[in-house]
């Protein structure tokens, strides 16, 4: 079925282990045990392209649900299997999913698998690609997925505890608009040093984009109680709001996700989510569109 726009549908808000997060009997992930509702996804994000493809970005464990979700909102009455499958990085949760496309489950061949060389060399080593056909992106190279998808996407390099291979972050570039997908990056000093700019704003004027959705992985410093968080290296929410301040009338959209499950902002009614609205940025949502 053929489009004139194209449509980006975020199936997961997640960080990598999602909500409920496996062992884990905090707050958020027992109320989401007990209500549907409040379960999430680990981030990814499906595009419909001109043609009528699809094109998923990142597979993570519950892709399962997250096709079903991205066939409602596209009101398909079947299931769409990805057109093509592109990932950020290769930790857990962004490649969780990938088991699914091999023999035991749907059985396909040579989908196209779009990531850098050092993370294909990374699946590879793991048995991860058989059902795939890998093309080796370059970093700040734009390119199209399908012949006539419409829109372009580029692979965007950040540093990211880079333990297995590198990590990017992938902008869509549609007709009219463009989203930057940035779920994982260590801190924003690193990022704009890599990128040459002395703030947020002037890096995302750079990218010529109109949409950000940036990760929020954690709230502040002191979300984790039991672990170290100065191992586990995310610029926070708070951080970034003292970056960013206020939006004003020339500022592009910017909206946060990768949520811990122990982030607050997964509640709506929240101060914390309060404190992101009073500045006119946004929590993303599961099932939410964007038009490019």
């Amino acid at each position: 079925m053929k489009s004139e726009s194209i449509e980006v549908t975020i199936l997961g808000i997640a960080q990598d282990g999602g909500v409920p997060q496996t062992g884990c009997s905090c707050e958020n992930c027992i109320a989401a045990h007990s209500n549907y509702n409040l379960k999430r996804n680990s981030v990814s994000c499906g595009i419909k392209g001109k043609d009528g493809t699809f094109h998923l970005i990142e597979a993570g464990r519950n892709i399962a649900d997250q096709l079903n979700l991205w066939s409602k909102m596209m009101n398909y009455k079947k299931i769409q299997i990805p057109d093509t499958i592109s990932i950020t990085h290769t930790h857990l949760g962004h490649i969780e999913g990938l088991g699914q496309f091999g023999k035991e489950v749907m059985n396909l061949k040579e989908v196209p698998f779009f990531a850098s060389k050092s993370s294909i060399q990374a699946l590879r080593k793991r048995e991860l690609l058989s059902p795939f056909e890998c093309e080796i992106i370059e970093s700040n190279i734009a390119f199209f997925p399908s012949i006539r998808c419409g829109f372009e996407l580029e692979f965007i390099k950040v540093p990211h505890r880079d333990e297995y291979a590198d990590t990017h972050a992938i902008i869509i570039r549609g007709s009219n608009n463009a989203l930057l997908f940035l779920p994982d990056h260590d801190d924003w000093r690193d990022t704009l040093e890599m990128h040459n700019c002395k703030s947020i704003r002037e890096w995302f004027s750079k990218l010529k984009i109109d949409y950000a959705l940036i990760d929020g992985t954690f709230w502040d410093k002191n979300e984790l109680r039991d672990r170290d968080m100065s191992k586990i290296p995310h610029p926070t929410i708070s951080e970034t709001l003292e970056m960013l301040g206020e939006r004003t009338d020339d500022d592009i959209e910017i909206y946060f996700f990768h949520l811990n499950h122990t982030n607050p902002v997964l509640n709506t009614s929240s101060k914390e989510t309060v404190r992101v609205i009073e500045l006119g940025w946004q929590i993303l949502t599961e099932g939410q569109t964007f038009t490019l």
